[in-house]
């Protein structure tokens, strides 16, 4: 602890011990990431290997990390749902990988907005859905409380393309914080179209210049104001 002062609260003299010991297990946890995974820069960018990715000659690999997991499997609409049709094989440090060659004709086999699900072999033998935590977009059926996998991959054309260029850096940040899905006075769930209409005018002739959006990650209940996250990586 280089950086550590006591004599400039020495109230944490009391709790020296424990902030050393803390200190010490964050250091051996930087050790070992540096040492199996190639550095915390590496590790922070895991979205790139894990969840599922289409491959260059329109294959699939999914790699996941289920330590606890006696087998693990994908199925979906692609596959009639069969369970056990495609497992994955187990790797080091509770990594789990499986690889899906593209059809015959070329074509990727798990089609763009398809549901899929992870189906997890307990300790017990028991078969049991899941959803990827690296999924790019879950959805909810109607009336169901259950969120669906989807595939998320659209082909090109269809990616959005930024039309403007990026605003200048303020001399001072004005931080307006807001959500979108509860920004409207109506008992619904607000959408970006609306926020973008109504209520970005009125933040900017505020005065603000900077806004802290909420929740950006997906989230069932909207009371929450998001803090209660269904999927970090796909967007709400």
């Amino acid at each position: 602890l280089s950086n550590f002062r006591i004599d400039l609260d020495p109230y944490l003299r009391l709790h020296e011990g424990e902030i050393r010991r803390r200190y010490g297990c964050f250091q051996d946890v930087i050790r070992h990431i540096d040492s199996t995974e190639g550095g915390i820069e590496k590790f922070s960018r895991g979205y790139e290997s894990f969840g599922l990715h289409r491959t260059p000659d329109n294959g699939i690999c999914m790699k996941e990390w289920a330590p606890g997991a006696e087998g693990l499997y994908l199925r979906g609409e692609f596959n009639n749902w069969n369970q056990t049709q495609y497992p994955f094989t187990r790797l080091e440090f509770g990594k789990w990988e499986i690889k899906i060659p593209p059809n015959q004709d070329g074509s990727c086999p798990i089609p763009h907005n398809s549901k899929v699900k992870l189906v997890v072999k307990t300790k017990s033998g028991e078969l049991v859905d899941r959803i990827c935590p690296w999924s790019k977009v879950v959805k909810r059926p109607k009336d169901v409380p259950i969120f669906e996998q989807i595939n998320w991959d659209p082909p090109k054309e269809q990616l959005y393309q930024f039309k403007h260029r990026r605003p200048d850096k303020p001399a001072s940040l004005r931080i307006y914080e807001s959500h979108v899905g509860i920004s409207s006075h109506e008992g619904k769930v607000n959408s970006y179209k609306e926020f973008t209409r109504d209520l970005l005018p009125r933040i900017h002739d505020l005065g603000y210049n900077s806004i802290q959006l909420m929740a950006i990650m997906e989230h069932a209940y909207y009371a929450s104001f998001g803090y209660q996250v269904t999927s970090f990586f796909a967007a709400s």
